[in-house]
């Protein structure tokens, strides 16, 4: 329902993001004028504030120190960098910015009909951006598998723990990221509730990216008018949202990338900020989710043979150290941390950890058939080999435009390589933010060519290459875009209303259930002793200031050395909880419902299209919950109310 309170809250929460994304903004500006940039874009300065921003995360992360007032420090800090910096901001784009060696005619039959097309475009491109912002606030849609198990769960365990708290019993916690994602959701959470925990991707991602296209329509010296069709294609294509984890703000991200490497005029003379500008770019995409580190790494490569080049050798092996010196900062706070929670520095490239396969109980991911997983991923990836093609052998070669192609270098090799070691699971999701980006930035290169030759010829292909990117852009969202519209619009009317991901009886049967759970003498929040390991519907509903729960979101498919016992019965895993100083157990089923729980898995196991992961996994939740249903039986239950029930491992029934 609409109210006055909820129409504020929907404006309180669009002025709190653009106040994080402002103060990121400050601290990226503040490296840039240390490192002797007197005033950067504001574009460039967003960018650059991200990796700083994820690094300082990361050292918070260390020391335990990701609390309310270290947080609104933070956005203290860098907003006071933003106002003595003062970065440019984005220019509107008139007639009078257009490039001087082009004519009036070039794009149109007119000036006049020239200027209608540029003021449409624009405000189109602005009516979008406004929808899309205010829908950002809200949304209707929570992932079953995924964000009520983990996704929700994690920063609200970063609030109330100050850290990235150890989960090792949840596989997510492994695969998924480093935690800088979580970092930044904590910072909208430091004023916001849980409720608007996705404007940290969404909304930052959509300022990012705003401000990244009207900038390299600039860099790359555009007409208006096509800046204005530039930033309308960036914003109106599907962004692919099946879940919490971040997609519009790496796509904005990988962008900001192609801005970081193509500003000519801004970095000819700071080379080394410029290595140093991508090193924590990609390095901070890469902790946002695990899946986009090749991405970065291969545009990283992609960029120094460039500079070998077209400049000289040394100055590619220079772009190299600067940029893994870059990289390595950023993410050696993550690192250190995951391998202290996860038992991986990164996974799986740096070791699996505590996910199932380390153990050889179950097939990895990558496992089934090879000749399907080949085909499967070849296939998808054709798109982006024809844009590499056409980039490569039809537009210009100079160094400015070689950078959109090693995009899509980077963007087609880390997604086959994605794509085989996922086993072919999800091969779009994975891979999607690198992806658009390659397939937009094909116009960017067209619109480059055409006016560097005006002709007939050069504007039916600019014209042609409009087209294309777009339709080529669908295509690969084509499972999801013909709602993904319809999905921003049910966002927007849910953002207008005052919303509640869960009703207030189900945050009183979780307190109930707490409140069961004994307390050891002395524990400190967060720590193992007599501890609970959980496999409920909401844990991001749990208290774990007041008790030590871990999170097993797919239960038996992360864990502890020598493994989760999934070969054994439930006294098996009874032991093996306790010898990890595990003594309840919380479930969200009892032995009449577990039936229905397991339906899916045993669909999943039917279906001969099931990847190599997702049947494992079926596997894997099959035997944990066998083993579940054995304890149910054999062990006392402290809580037993509805669909919740707390077991102590320690005790027999009856």
């Amino acid at each position: 329902m609409i109210t006055l309170g909820s129409l504020l809250h929907l404006f309180l929460a669009i002025c709190w993001g653009c106040t994080v994304f402002l103060a990121i903004s400050g601290l990226g500006a503040i490296l840039l004028r240390g490192s002797g940039l007197r005033r950067a874009s504001l574009a460039m300065a967003a960018v650059a504030g991200f990796g700083v921003t994820i690094f300082c995360g990361g050292c918070l992360n260390l020391l335990h120190a990701i609390n309310h007032p270290v947080r609104l420090c933070l956005v203290g800090a860098g907003l006071a960098g933003f106002i003595l910096t003062r970065p440019r901001l984005p220019a509107y784009p008139c007639a009078d910015s257009a490039p001087a060696r082009l004519t009036t005619t070039t794009l149109s039959a007119g000036p006049a009909r020239q200027y209608i097309a540029e003021q449409a475009a624009f405000w189109l491109a602005t009516v979008v951006f406004v929808v899309r912002l205010a829908a950002t606030v809200h949304t209707p849609y929570y992932q079953h598998d995924d964000d009520y198990n983990f996704y929700l769960a994690a920063p609200v365990k970063m609030d109330a723990l100050h850290e990235y708290a150890p989960d090792p019993f949840s596989e997510r916690r492994v695969m998924s990221s480093l935690g800088g994602n979580y970092f930044l959701q904590s910072l909208v959470l430091t004023e916001l509730p849980l409720e608007d925990v996705q404007m940290a991707d969404r909304a930052s991602g959509l300022l990012l990216l705003g401000c990244v296209a009207l900038e390299l329509g600039a860099v790359f010296r555009l007409y208006p008018l096509q800046r204005a069709l530039l930033t309308l294609f960036l914003l109106i294509t599907p962004q692919l949202q099946f879940n919490l984890t971040f997609v519009d703000l790496p796509f904005a991200l990988f962008a900001g990338l192609v801005l970081l490497a193509a500003d000519l005029d801004t970095f000819w003379d700071h080379p080394r900020l410029q290595a140093v500008l991508l090193g924590i770019t990609a390095a901070g995409i890469s902790t946002l989710k695990s899946t986009y580190l090749p991405h970065g790494v291969l545009f990283l490569a992609c960029i120094v043979l460039l500079h070998a080049r077209y400049r000289s050798l040394r100055a590619g092996v220079e772009t190299l150290l600067l940029a893994a010196l870059g990289s390595l900062l950023v993410l050696a706070p993550w690192m250190i941390a995951s391998h202290s929670a996860s038992g991986t520095w990164f996974y799986p490239i740096l070791g699996k950890g505590y996910q199932y396969s380390a153990y050889g109980l179950f097939p990895p991911p990558s496992g089934g058939h090879t000749v399907k997983i080949v085909a499967k991923v070849m296939l998808f990836n054709l798109p982006l080999a024809a844009v590499l093609l056409l980039e490569w052998f039809w537009c210009e070669r100079d160094e400015q435009t070689r950078v959109l192609a090693a995009l899509t270098a980077a963007a087609l090799s880390a997604s086959v390589l994605v794509g085989l070691a996922t086993g072919g699971d999800s091969v779009r999701r994975y891979n999607y933010p690198a992806i658009l980006a390659a397939i937009l930035f094909l116009y960017l290169a067209a619109a480059v060519k055409a006016n560097l030759a005006p002709s007939l010829r050069s504007l039916s292909q600019h014209w042609g290459s409009a087209v294309l990117c777009l339709c080529l852009a669908m295509y690969v969202g084509f499972n999801s875009w013909t709602h993904e519209y319809a999905m921003t619009f049910q966002c927007l009317r849910t953002s207008l209303t005052d919303f509640h991901i869960e009703p207030e009886a189900t945050v009183l049967a979780y307190r109930a259930m707490e409140l069961a759970i004994p307390s050891a003498p002395g524990q400190a929040p967060g720590g193992a002793t007599d501890g609970t390991i959980a496999t409920v519907d909401f844990p991001f509903l749990l208290d774990f200031r007041s008790h030590a729960i871990d999170i097993a979101d797919i239960p038996g498919a992360a864990s502890l050395p020598p493994g989760w016992p999934s070969r054994s019965d439930g006294d098996a895993l009874a032991a093996y909880l306790l010898s990890h100083h595990l003594r309840y157990l919380a479930l969200s089923f009892d032995s009449s419902t577990l039936p229905n729980v397991t339906l899916r898995e045993q669909d999943e196991l039917a279906d001969p299209n099931t990847t190599q992961w997702i049947r494992s996994e079926a596997q894997i939740r099959l035997a944990s919950y066998r083993q579940f249903a054995q304890l149910l039986q054999s062990r006392r239950h402290i809580y037993d109310h509805g669909d919740l029930i707390v077991l102590d491992l320690a005790t027999p029934a009856g």
